[in-house]
């Protein structure tokens, strides 16, 4: 074990001093500089402009539920997999907020009626 740690150390300690003495055989370079979503106005910098990627079109992928057998592979039935309607999901996730506003709807509405009934008592009180 401590001769793999000892290989280790050199060879990290080679790949350090690697790093730090650049290569005399490499000739410096400028960066060469890539655009892709600029339009450099530049005709020099017009060579390093790279085109715009196009991603290829996915078919909807559906599932039908008469496709699987009663039992699947693992003994899984569909119908406890595959939700009963399509939005299901989306209702689950909106019954919440769908409470708390009917709570909202019916306390206004009382108090509507509420208005409208003193209003009408009112009237009549005024009449006679």
């Amino acid at each position: 074990m401590s001769e793999s740690a000892a290989d280790r150390k050199a060879r990290l300690r080679a790949m350090r001093e690697e790093a730090e003495v650049p290569s005399k055989n490499a000739p410096d370079k400028e960066p060469q500089l890539k655009f892709r979503n600029y339009l450099p106005r530049d005709e020099e910098l017009l060579e390093g402009q790279i085109k715009a990627a196009q991603a290829p079109e996915i078919d909807a992928i559906t599932v039908d539920p008469t496709d699987f057998d009663d039992e699947g592979e693992e003994g899984v039935i569909a119908a406890n997999v595959l939700p009963k309607k399509a939005n299901f999901d989306l209702r689950r996730d909106v019954d919440k907020k769908m409470e708390k506003l009917e709570k909202r709807t019916q306390r206004a509405m009382i108090e509507l009626m509420r208005e409208e009934e003193e209003r009408r008592m009112k009237d009549t009180e005024a009449e006679a």
